[in-house]
């Protein structure tokens, strides 16, 4: 749950390092100028694909959901989100991969957010590897270095929020055989800065022919709280001679005639 900023600072001040477009970014799918409504871009094997509008309102509440199913170059691939305008990005989904060469993967999940201060994100990944036979591996590429990452966004410039999780490899063995890999949390503070938007990201390669991928994870940000300062002691004791001379003075004042 974040918390309002109730003042305004300057954007340009507190505004973190900007990242590289490129490993947020997947070929074929252009991130919308303006955001007002979130979106979902899924790529196999540098094949990108916009599946935005199957994002729907959720029923009774704020924020919107997506489901659904679809077959990419040999690749079942079965997702579901819920984008909370808190805010934060649930994710999780399945592939399986059909052939026995390695494929990668990649979903970019995009959400507006109430425009505002924010100075700190978390996020959390798990990965289940299953193999039919032999050896299965979900390891990362060169082009995405980490299987989460996560984002804060004014228009379509991007900053790493800090929070990636994932490096090392999640591998599967036996007939069958599977391997749970849970990559933990992450968490970051940094210097209030502004976003209009969060991404996340989730990339990595999986091998074997028949093998399936199950992951699920979430990205959240939360709004930069305000500090009241408290009166250092020396400060109060000043405040209470103040007044005490002032009210000598009142009643030292002779009647009027």
């Amino acid at each position: 749950m974040k918390t309002r900023l109730l003042h305004v600072l300057p954007a340009l001040l507190l505004a973190t390092p900007v990242s590289a477009l490129a490993q947020a970014s997947l070929p074929g799918c252009e991130r919308p100028a303006s955001l007002e409504a979130p979106f979902v871009f899924v790529a196999v094997n540098g094949e990108c694909t916009d599946l935005s509008s199957l994002i729907t309102p959720l029923a009774g509440a704020t924020g919107w959901t997506l489901t659904t199913r679809l077959t990419l170059a040999a690749s079942i691939i079965d997702l579901h989100a819920t984008f909370d305008p808190d805010p934060s990005v649930t994710f999780g989904g399945t592939t399986t991969n059909l052939t026995s060469a390695a494929t990668t993967y990649a979903f970019l999940f995009g959400l507006p957010v109430v425009p505002d201060f924010y100075s700190s994100a978390s996020s959390m990944l798990r990965l289940l590897a299953t193999s039919v036979t032999g050896i299965t591996t979900v390891a990362n590429s060169a082009t995405y270095p980490a299987f989460l990452s996560g984002y804060g966004t004014v228009g379509s410039e991007l900053t790493n929020l800090g929070v990636d999780l994932g490096t090392t490899s999640c591998v599967a063995a036996g007939t069958p055989g599977s391997s749970t890999c849970d990559y933990g949390s992450a968490s970051n503070t940094f210097a209030p800065t502004y976003y209009d938007n969060l991404e996340a990201l989730v990339t990595y390669t999986q091998d074997n022919a028949a093998s399936t991928v199950t992951f699920d994870g979430d990205v959240t940000l939360n709004a930069a709280e305000v500090v009241t300062p408290t009166p250092e002691p020396a400060t109060l004791a000043l405040v209470g001679t103040g007044i005490l001379v002032l009210a000598g003075t009142r009643r030292r004042r002779p009647a009027s005639t």
